[in-house]
């Protein structure tokens, strides 16, 4: 199968150039200029239309792959195909080429979620320290702290733990400046989930931190709280950077 002619056209140098490239391709299958089966022009000759280096190229094709918009196939080539439904989403392709950006989503859950730990002390329901508290329970209940590797539903426990959190602060603009960010945060799970994995008795220390974050807030106690939350994140900063080195 011969290449075929496309609108590729050079890209505008800047930081991300690898997305831009990746964003290119998929405006071109999406209009149909590219379809299903077809192959892309090889490596020389899309680094020359792009006007971009192979490294970048090659960093737009995970990105493509990732996002299932293009599948390699041995000694022939890179072909088109159409995502299916549950593809990963933007963040896990972007952490799936650059890893370090899960450390600038830490360094914005240290800020955020530490505040809200705190502001929980004061402002947190009876019934909403009741389901921090029933979190960690159904947590222990279920056996999560020794599932390996780390259930989904743990995943989803963890997210509704800091819904909770969140909320608790009954400060409205805190509550949607903290939302603003929870697609790049719950993009991100999948991604810590599975690299947490691989560290053994992670979720059991997860679980056992929430815990100790609940019983700050139970005490009202808004430095202790907030100690427990960075000393949860910098554990969470730890095990994926040790997980990752070894990956």
């Amino acid at each position: 199968m011969e290449e075929k002619k496309t609108s590729i056209s050079p890209i505008v140098k800047m930081p991300n150039i690898p997305t831009q490239a990746a964003e290119q391709i998929i405006d071109l299958i999406n209009r149909g200029v590219l379809k299903t089966g077809d192959r892309l022009p090889s490596e020389h000759n899309m680094t020359r239309m792009m006007g971009i280096s192979r490294i970048s190229l090659r960093e737009a094709m995970k990105l493509l792959e990732a996002r299932g918009y293009i599948e390699p196939q041995y000694k022939r080539g890179k072909f088109v195909r159409i995502p299916e439904e549950g593809e990963k989403t933007s963040i896990e392709d972007l952490l799936s080429v650059d890893q370090d950006k899960i450390w600038e989503l830490l360094c914005v859950r240290r800020i955020l979620d530490a505040k809200a730990a705190a502001l929980a002390c004061g402002c947190a329901t009876s019934e909403e320290k009741k389901a921090l508290r029933s979190f960690c329970a159904k947590a222990a209940q279920r056996g999560l702290a020794r599932r390996v590797p780390i259930a989904p539903e743990g995943g989803k426990l963890y997210a509704r733990f800091f819904d909770t959190l969140i909320e608790s602060t009954h400060n409205t603009i805190f509550i949607q400046l903290r939302k603003s960010v929870d697609t790049l945060l719950l993009g991100a799970f999948p991604f810590s989930r599975e690299k947490l994995s691989t560290i053994r008795g992670s979720a059991a220390r997860i679980i056992e931190q929430l815990g100790a974050l609940t019983d700050a807030i139970e005490r009202n106690d808004p430095r202790a709280a907030e100690v427990a939350l960075i000393t949860h994140i910098e554990y969470l900063e730890k095990s994926l950077k040790k997980a990752i080195d070894h990956s």
